[in-house]
This record gives C-alpha cells, sequence and structure tokens, in this order.
C-alpha cells in the first residue's frame, strides 16, 4: 500500500517519505485505547488513573524542547528511534506490572517517548534531499489519511482483542511499536544541498528557535490562529463534545456509536472531497478559519440533528489541523526546525493548560456545553476570522504552494 504512493505526476514519492507514512499508520495503533480505562480500573483508582495521564502530559512537557534540541543538533532519526523504542515498551509496563508504580513508569516512558517523536520525522521528511516543498504537501495529504485509518482501525480491533484475551491489546500495540522502530531504521536521513547543523550552545539554539518562530509579522499570525484553533479543539476533545453528547441524551454505547461512525464518515469526506480542492495554502487557510467559525456556530444551535453535523464539521477541521504546520515550516529555517515545532506545540500546550480550566468554569457557569460553543465560535469570529483575511491576502501575493 505504502510502496506504491505517487505524486500527480506519476513518479513515486522517496521511500523515506513512503516509510513516514507507513509510520504515522502503524503508530496510531492504539489498540490499548477503547479498553485502557476498564483494565486500569481492576488495580488504580479512577484519581490514579487521572494522574497517570497527567504524568504524561507533565513529562512530555518538561522534554518536548530538550529533545527536539538534541534532534536539530545531532540526530533526529536517532531520536526518532528512540521515542519509539520507549512507546513500545510503554504498554508491556502497564500489562506486567498492573499497579501503580508500574503505570507511573510507564506514563515516564510515554511522555518521554512521544517528546522524542515531536517533530523529529516531520522535520526529517520535510528536509529530505529528495523531497520538495510540493511533495512533502502531498505527504501530509496522506498522513491525514492513514493516521484516521489507523485510529478507526485500532478502535475496532482494541476490544475485539481485548474480548479474546487481555493481553492481547498490549501486545499488539508494543508490536506495532517494534514494526515503526524498524521501519524508522531504513528512512534515510539525507538532507538537502546547503543544510547545516545547528553549532550553538543548547541555550542559543532554543533561544535563536523561539526567534525565528516570531520573526516575521507572517509568522506571528499563523502561530496566533494555530495556537488557538489547537486549543480549542483540545478542549472539545477533553470533555465538550462528550458533555454536549449527554446533555443531548446520547447513552454511552449510542456516544461510541457517533463517535466510531463520524470517524468513518470524515475518512470518506477527506478522500473523496476535501483533500482533492485543498491543494493550495490560500484554500486551507479559509477552510480553517471560515470552517471554524461555521462549525462552532453550528454545535452553539440546541437541536440534535445539527449538532450531529457541527460534530462531523469539527471533526473534518480536528483531522486537518496539520495544514497550519506545513505553512510554518515553508517559513522557518532547516536548522533549527524540530526544535521550532516544538515551541509551536509547547506555546499550544502552555495555553490550554489556562484555557481548560477557564473551559470548565465556563460550563459549570452557563449550565451546558453550548456556552463553550458560543465561546468558541466568537472567537473563532473576533480573531481567527481576521487572521485568515490577513493571511489570505498575504498568501496571494506570494506563491501558493500548489501541491504537485
Amino acid at each position: 500500500m505504502f510502496l506504491k504512493i505517487r505524486n500527480k505526476t506519476g513518479a513515486p514519492l522517496d521511500r523515506t517519505a513512503r516509510l513516514y507514512l507507513a509510520v504515522k499508520f502503524f503508530s496510531t495503533l492504539y489498540f490499548t485505547y477503547p479498553i485502557f480505562y476498564e483494565y486500569a480500573s481492576q488495580a488504580i483508582t479512577p484519581v490514579q488513573v487521572g494522574l497517570f495521564f497527567s504524568t504524561i502530559g507533565v513529562f512530555g512537557l518538561i522534554a518536548e524542547i530538550p529533545t527536539s534540541i538534541i534532534a536539530d543538533k545531532y540526530s533526529r532519526k536517532f531520536c526518532a528511534l528512540a521515542g519509539m523504542s520507549l512507546l513500545l515498551v510503554a504498554p508491556l509496563i502497564v500489562f506486567f506490572g498492573h499497579d501503580f508504580s508500574a503505570y507511573m513508569l510507564a506514563a515516564l516512558f510515554y511522555g518521554l517517548g512521544r517528546a522524542f517523536l515531536s517533530g523529529t520525522l516531520e522535520a526529517m521528511v520535510y528536509d529530505h534531499a529528495n523531497v520538495t516543498k510540493a511533495a512533502y504537501r502531498r505527504v501530509n495529504a496522506y498522513e491525514i489519511t492513514y493516521g484516521q485509518a489507523g485510529i478507526l482501525a485500532s478502535a475496532a480491533v482494541g476490544g475485539m482483542l481485548f474480548s479474546f484475551n487481555a493481553a492481547l491489546p498490549f501486545m499488539v500495540e508494543a508490536f506495532t511499536g517494534f514494526l515503526c522502530v524498524v521501519l524508522i531504521f531504513f528512512m534515510q536521513e539525507r538532507y538537502k544541498d546547503g543544510h547545516v547543523k545547528s553549532t550553538a550552545t543548547h541555550r542559543q539554539h532554543f533561544f535563536r528557535s523561539v526567534s525565528y518562530l516570531m520573526e516575521t509579522t507572517f509568522l506571528r499570525v499563523i502561530v496566533l490562529m494555530g495556537v488557538i484553533f489547537s486549543v480549542m479543539l483540545g478542549m472539545c476533545i477533553q470533555f465538550v463534545n462528550e458533555a454536549a453528547m449527554i446533555e443531548y441524551g446520547f447513552e454511552a454505547t449510542t456516544r461510541g456509536f457517533i463517535v466510531s461512525g463520524a470517524g468513518i464518515v470524515v475518512l470518506a469526506i477527506l478522500n473523496l472531497f476535501l483533500l482533492k480542492i485543498l491543494k493550495t495554502d490560500i484554500a486551507r487557510v479559509a477552510y480553517m478559519g471560515f470552517g471554524a467559525v461555521l462549525t462552532y456556530g453550528i454545535l452553539s444551535v440546541p437541536i440534535v440533528p445539527l449538532f450531529l453535523v457541527g460534530y462531523i464539521f469539527w471533526c473534518c477541521l480536528n483531522a486537518t489541523s496539520s495544514f497550519l504546520r506545513v505553512i510554518i515550516q515553508d517559513q522557518i529555517p532547516a536548522s533549527h526546525r524540530s526544535t521550532i515545532l516544538s515551541n509551536f506545540k509547547t506555546l499550544a500546550i502552555l495555553v490550554g493548560l489556562g484555557a481548560s480550566t477557564a473551559t470548565g468554569l465556563l460550563v459549570q457557569r452557563a449550565g451546558t456545553p453550548r456556552g463553550a460553543y458560543m465561546v468558541f465560535a466568537a472567537i473563532a469570529l473576533a480573531i481567527l476570522l481576521p487572521c485568515t483575511y490577513w493571511l489570505i491576502r498575504h498568501l496571494k501575493n506570494e506563491s501558493t504552494g500548489v501541491i504537485a
């Protein structure tokens, strides 16, 4: 499947790009996701489950930037191998340990593993000698499809594996992690002519990466739009969407059906429609800006059919949220690419930490999750829409980044 991928000219994508797509598919096979809480609650309390996930976030946040500096200064491939190796061990620690100390150790592995992987492979592929900007946009489109397919496949299969044997989801997830390690091993870390690794100290490298991320007005606007867009998506993922479904009277089984069904519908929409028409940066920026206003506006209306339509739109936005990262990549130097991407992610996480509490208070005060949707719609109208207008005007005077 991955070896036959070709671009529009008929030439196959570079082997490293195809291996990257295979990694993207297999690394999203979270077979333990649909059964994790049920399994964990046999040994630890719900509070400890929450602490487990919080610990993953804390370790990941602490290691995010240091690991990206290592990737830029030394080897992105090494960091990717290290990250995936940590991630393949984590589910085995959970299964064989199955007590609170084992979960905390697994949280360390999950957090560090994700930090080592964050921004490394995509930076390595973007800067690869045989991958042009146009080809990378094609890779990004495939990446969205394979990522969504992997999530759907593991959600459907994870429960079935668990019903056969409690060990299977953990073992199979570890095996797919090992497969990813093998795939990454065969990727080539070969950069374009003129690529120079940073020779600055770690501290200087970090501060330069921050300045590069905010160097131009265009980058400041796209970062502002990207952070707000990501944070609002994150709030919906955390609890707003589920709270809305509960308010509309959907039982747990029905909610699961809606989530999985929406995933299938979105996968079809992406491949039959969205990814075929969103071929330029202008189209992608317009889609995300106007799409956010439309989606959160629809979700604010207390009508069940409209909520379901809005939820499908929201899933489409969530699946294609990487569009803005690709545009950022075009504007930053290769020598600091991994660190700059990690800075962008860290900024979104830090804003999200405060937004989580604020959103919770908002829903509590309003007495309905629709209060959050209405505020998100207002933010999209007041901030994202002006950003979209400015970016489109700017991009019209620059190259449009048409996918080859």
